[in-house]
């Protein structure tokens, strides 16, 4: 409630109470106001008739004319003074200011009048606050459908120590959330490698037993080898993931997380829960100790939904998922390159044949643990078996002679 609903609260409160024959003295008593203020709405309840019989205006319309009074305006010296700076202090706040700091920077000539408390009476009295409400945009409720959406998103765990190594390593984890249920999964990383991030979502995916419509993410480099305001250039081991589970890839714009704020939230959550963890022993160990919260998580009913997500998720959005492949995705690598001059791309330091006729030409090379594929412009140049003795260097195909 508002400076001046709380004045036409009060107000209509005192003349009930004039209505009662209450005396002037106890209701400036219970009501807390000065017993001038009550002599004036006694006077003007007289005038209105109000206290002759004629009926109050049904709440919460006002009793009296307040057109030619202010409520917004300063009450103090110190407002009065700060009043004069009120566009200093919103390009403070609209900067990410703390309010103590900009109290503290304030003019020296302000500073000497205002105290602090009085300061933080100005900013609540103009609706100002450290949060930046002066330029707040109003973001939409995101609703997803069931099965529609993974929200995807790293953070930083902690800090250890490999008791092999003696070294300190840093251990983060990609957590995911589904759009519809709220059902949360993590996975335990040391990187955001494309490797890891593929293997550790397509171990998501086995867990939910089916695929989503779409995985929504920022930017990062595993996803995209371009950021984009408007559509953003897939890492293309990346698309072939995605083209593999049949899944659409979203990727936000930069700078504009509000969009996947359900997994946002869920960062701290799962940094709380693994906070009693104990001695560090393995990546694994810790995984095993993160699932074992996850289920008490996904039992729990949430903050925003009061629904148990695993219920929601078994009930609701289990059966809207698509099955998964039948086989299993084989992580690739990706290389884009020159045909060299001996007719060969180089790929993870070994060689594969092309052709003579595609010296110079940049061509892209993916590869899985088995197959390296060779492609120009779309078009599927040479398969190659991939090396894996280090005493080979090249794979060299032999070029059909043009009399065979």
């Amino acid at each position: 409630m508002d400076r001046f609903m709380e004045k036409c609260a009060v107000d209509r409160k005192i003349v009930e109470l004039l209505i009662l024959k209450r005396s002037s003295n106890s209701i400036a008593k219970q009501e807390k106001v000065g017993k001038k203020r009550v002599g004036q709405i006694k006077e003007q309840a007289v005038s209105l008739g109000y206290l002759s019989g004629t009926p109050l205006p049904p709440y919460p319309q006002a009793l009296f004319d307040y057109s030619e009074e202010r409520y917004d305006g300063p009450v103090s010296e110190a407002d009065q003074a700060l009043l004069e700076h009120k566009e200093w202090v919103k390009d403070r706040i609209e900067a990410g200011w703390h309010l103590i700091t900009i109290w503290e920077e304030l003019p020296f000539e302000v500073a000497t009048e205002v105290s602090r408390s009085s300061f933080f009476r100005f900013i609540k009295r103009h609706n100002l606050n450290s949060k930046g409400n002066i330029t707040k945009r109003v973001i939409p409720e995101i609703l997803d459908a069931p099965g529609e959406s993974l929200q995807l998103d790293w953070g930083k765990l902690c800090d250890v120590i490999d008791p092999v190594t003696k070294k300190k390593k840093t251990l983060w984890f990609l957590v995911g959330v589904m759009g519809f249920s709220r059902y949360m999964m993590t996975r335990l990383v040391w990187g955001n490698s494309t490797d890891e991030t593929l293997k550790a979502i397509s171990s998501m995916l086995s867990e939910m037993g089916g695929t989503p419509l779409k995985i929504t993410s920022d930017n990062p480099k595993c996803f995209a080898t371009e950021a984009s305001k408007f559509e953003a250039i897939l890492n293309p081991a990346f698309e072939r993931f995605c083209g593999h589970y049949g899944i659409i890839a979203e990727l936000l714009p930069p700078r504009d997380p509000q969009k996947k704020g359900k997994v946002e939230k869920a960062v701290p959550y799962v940094r709380r829960l693994y906070e009693a963890h104990g001695e560090w022993d393995s990546i694994e160990e810790a995984q095993r100790y993160i699932d074992r919260k996850m289920v008490v998580a996904n039992e729990r009913k949430h903050g925003t939904t009061r629904l148990r997500p695993i219920e929601v998720f078994l009930e609701n959005e289990i059966i809207a998922l698509s099955a998964l492949p039948p086989l299993e995705y084989s992580v690739e690598e990706y290389h884009s390159g020159k045909v060299r001059k001996d007719g060969c791309v180089r790929f993870r330091n070994k060689y594969y044949s092309v052709g003579e006729e595609r010296i110079g030409d940049q061509v892209f090379v993916i590869g899985s643990s088995k197959i390296v594929e060779i492609f120009f412009k779309g078009k599927l140049l040479e398969t190659h078996t991939r090396i894996s003795s280090s005493h080979q260097a090249k794979s060299i195909k032999k070029i059909p002679s043009e009399t065979a």
